[in-house]
């Protein structure tokens, strides 16, 4: 029979007791979601999830051990006993394996005494098979306390570790906005900037858990959650259930090398502009802010199209085409030249050094996005182009 009741405080009282079972912790917020605790007194066997085991352990074990071999996670009925016969193959020290199953039930733990009130039911008698012994659950709690309290904030907010993030295309306006403040922001920039854009959009519409989006990116669930919440509470991103129908889950195809962009110009905020455009669109972009060095970078990583600034320091765009056109490697590759004048004698003077394009500032997205595709798809067209 179900209580509802503090799951901290119902695993004091069975310690106090001195009971051995099972406690299950119902997630109030998530239907078919929770944690399972198998305790005897103060000893905590193992504890596991309710759903999402194959998640969680791929995250949890990539994270402890990420240079170990796993067995396949398809089919898991028990983890102790799916961990138990991994240990055995491997014939790894048993000290190991009890390292791994203690990371694995804290976890767990924090999770389970993270929510302040929940269904809770107790099965007396009933332990993991194999048993697998760990420390005691307060000592485990005493040095993740902070994670419990990170992660008693994020569910105050709708979030947990099996939350499904998912990210409105309709939105992604509001998401490019985002994208844009924090750049500007250095306590965020270098964790954003672990993946492009386009990584990210491609991550978040696949509606995959926070387990799931934390071992792509690499940080702790909790890390990014908190990371996340920002979008969520601004409903650039959904945070769905669970248990809710999922985008196809089949193997994604190899993916396709993107066409590289290049983008010449020394300011920082054509630069962003370009990059949250262009990428959304499933380009890759170089982006190159010394004009002096153009010609080597461009040579090393051939791009499809050369988006170039007229106005830079050191050399301007006129003679840095003219050098383009003159290089054979780099002769054939269409250039759109960038500038705020828009005079005839500009325009021709454009053409004059070899440019098939030219886009005045400030421009919109989709005129960008048009001059792009319009010169990948006939690269070989002579004149230019606005």
């Amino acid at each position: 029979m179900k209580t509802v009741a503090s799951p901290y405080k119902a695993l004091r009282e069975l310690a106090a007791r001195d009971l051995t079972g099972c406690l299950t912790v119902h997630d109030p917020k998530v239907e078919g979601a929770g944690w399972c605790l198998y305790v005897g007194g103060q000893r905590l066997y193992y504890a596991t999830s309710i759903a999402g085991q194959r998640e969680r352990l791929a995250n949890v074990l990539s994270r402890l051990q990420p240079g170990l071999e796993w067995p396949s996670l398809a089919e898991i009925e028990s983890e102790p006993a799916w961990l138990r016969e991994w240990w055995q193959r491997q014939s790894l020290p048993l000290a190991q394996l009890r390292q791994l199953v203690t990371c694995l039930s804290q976890e767990a733990l924090i999770q389970a005494v993270a929510i302040p009130k929940a269904p809770i039911d107790f099965q007396r008698n009933v332990q993991p098979d194999p048993i697998l012994i760990t420390p005691p659950w307060p000592d485990l709690l005493t040095t993740v306390r902070q994670q419990v309290y990170g992660w008693q904030l994020l569910r105050g907010q709708g979030l947990s570790p099996l939350s499904r993030l998912y990210l409105d295309m309709g939105r992604v306006g509001a998401f490019c906005d985002f994208w844009e403040q924090i750049q500007d922001t250095p306590e965020y920039r270098q964790f954003w900037q672990r993946q492009t854009l386009a990584a990210w959009i491609q991550m978040l519409g696949r509606k995959r858990c926070i387990y799931e989006c934390s071992s792509m990116v690499q940080v702790s669930p909790l890390e990014l959650a908190t990371r996340m919440r920002g979008l969520v509470g601004a409903g650039t991103l959904a945070s769905l259930p669970f248990q809710q129908a999922r985008v196809a889950v089949d193997p994604a195809p190899p993916p396709q090398p993107k066409p590289v962009i290049a983008c010449i110009d020394d300011s920082k905020a054509v630069q962003r502009q370009v990059q949250m455009t262009l990428e959304l669109e499933g380009y890759d972009i170089l982006a190159i802010t010394e004009p002096a060095r153009a010609l080597t970078t461009l040579v090393r990583r051939r791009p499809q199209v050369i988006l170039m600034d007229i106005n830079m320091p050191d050399i301007d765009g006129y003679e840095l085409c003219r050098m383009l056109r003159q290089s054979r490697q780099l002769k054939d590759v269409p250039i759109v030249m960038l500038t705020g004048r828009d005079g005839l004698i500009d325009r021709l003077r454009a053409q004059l050094v070899g440019a098939n394009s030219y886009l005045t500032k400030p421009f919109a997205p989709q005129q960008l996005t048009q001059a792009v595709q319009k010169l990948l798809s006939a690269p070989s067209a002579d004149g230019i182009s606005s």
